[in-house]
């Protein structure tokens, strides 16, 4: 890999697309796709950290693992640091799993419970060469301490240790591989509230002493606005906007996001509160709405939303929106 590439540009992904066959009958043919993901393009810069939000079921996990090849996308190309993704060979294949890492929502189903915790974080390091066998135990020593555990509970397994404990032993096996770009797939929705900010703490420390670029997956907005700096709205596998986060909390554009944003909680009981509720249901991936995306549940629907497909422009700062009203 070379650093010839736009910073700008350190993970582009160009109208990437991810739909999943519907099949029917005896002979199981195609009567149908799931469209997860329906043409979505955005780019993550080098060191930054970009917040993906939405309802769940709209994209964002299939959206991560598309990016890193766990899935194989349907269309659309996926370029880290200017090479893509889907197009390397053997060789490379074994750089990018070194360099592109995630962390799994679930901090047990993630963890082989088998493993102590040891093999865990040093298994991959080992056989990628970034360490010695003599280095070994102490390379192991130094992450768990760099995440917050202690060295001594290197030969336990999975289920002695506490959700929030679980979670560290993920970030350290993700960090053992020195990665560059880090998926972190909604990491800390299946902790205690009081165990959250720990975690989302030493992930920002990490990002800092490391250098390391994320894409922060969260359906929780209070959760992206403390750890993000810019902000992407996902609805019904389309981008919607994505802002700087200062932007996006101060003055949404997209309908959609106005909704979300309204539906943080205050933690002042008498403060005034301006509900935005969203009536209907979300529609079905399978057959989309024409038009607008959102176009069924917009409070501010127009006809020529139900129509004509809005696109994603810039309003200026960065802060590109798929709407009508600015459009």
């Amino acid at each position: 890999m070379t650093d010839n590439y736009d910073r700008e540009k350190f993970v582009e992904v160009k109208n990437l697309k991810q739909y999943y066959p519907i099949r029917r009958g005896v002979l199981k043919r195609v009567v149908g796709h799931v469209k997860a993901v329906n043409d979505v393009s955005f780019n993550i810069r080098k060191g930054e950290t970009l917040g993906l939000v939405g309802e769940s079921g709209c994209g964002k996990t299939t959206i991560g693992r598309t990016i890193l090849h766990l899935i194989k996308p349907t269309a659309g190309e996926v370029n880290f640091e200017g090479r893509d993704v889907g197009q390397q060979q053997k060789a490379d294949n074994a750089w990018l799993r070194r360099h592109m890492q995630i962390i799994f929502q679930d901090p047990y189903g993630s963890l082989n419970p088998r493993m102590n915790v040891a093999d865990i974080i040093g298994e991959a390091p080992l056989f990628h060469g970034l360490i010695k066998k003599s280095e070994y135990f102490d390379y192991i020593d130094d992450i768990m301490r760099k995440v917050g555990l202690r060295p001594e509970a290197r030969a336990k397994y999975p289920h002695e240790f506490s959700g929030g404990q679980r979670q560290r032993v993920g970030i350290a096996r993700v960090l053992a591989m020195k990665p560059e770009f880090v998926v972190c797939d909604e990491p800390v929705s299946a902790l205690d509230v009081s165990i959250q900010s720990q975690v989302l703490n030493l992930l920002a420390d990490l990002r800092d002493e490391f250098k390391l670029t994320y894409l922060f997956i969260s359906h929780d907005l209070s959760v992206v606005r403390h750890i993000s700096d810019r902000v992407a709205v996902l609805y019904l596998g389309k981008m919607v906007e994505v802002a700087p986060k200062e932007l996006f909390f101060e003055s949404p554009l997209h309908p959609y996001a106005e909704a979300l944003i309204s539906a943080i909680p205050v933690p002042d009981p008498e403060a005034a509160k301006n509900r935005i509720i969203l009536e209907g249901d979300v529609p079905s991936p399978i057959n989309p709405p024409t038009g607008c995306i959102f176009s069924t549940r917009c409070p501010k629907v127009m006809e020529r939303c139900k129509v004509e497909e809005p696109k994603l422009t810039d309003q200026g700062g960065g802060h590109c929106v798929a709407c009508f009203l600015y459009n």
